[in-house]
């Protein structure tokens, strides 16, 4: 049921020129993560960053992300520290119940 929901949230917001976050806090299966949503929605464009990468991969990948060249951001909390894409209005949370308030607050 879950799957079905964030499939039908990403592509109304690829069909609005959107872009969509979607949170997830485990770095050594972020890749296993992606390539579960590229099963699942295999007309979107995936990237993705977390902390443990270079800072030239960082950038180069949130900027092309800022330049739609990504549907979906996979990330961990690093987008906490005030990265702001207008064009993403979407975040999902996977294992919210796993962070604390303040974490959240400030996504």
């Amino acid at each position: 049921k879950n799957d079905s929901v964030i499939r039908d949230a990403v592509l109304r917001e690829m069909d609005r020129g959107g872009q969509v976050y979607y949170l997830y806090n485990k770095v050594d299966t972020i890749d296993q993560k992606v390539s579960k949503l590229q099963e699942l929605i295999p007309e979107a464009s995936i990237g993705y960053v977390h902390g443990q990468m270079s800072e030239i991969q960082l950038e180069n990948t949130l900027l092309d992300f800022i330049e739609g060249q990504y549907d979906i951001l996979v990330t961990t909390t690093i987008i906490e520290t005030g990265v702001d894409i207008p064009n993403a209005n979407t975040l999902f949370i996977e294992n919210a119940d796993h962070m604390g308030l303040s974490t959240l607050y400030q996504l």
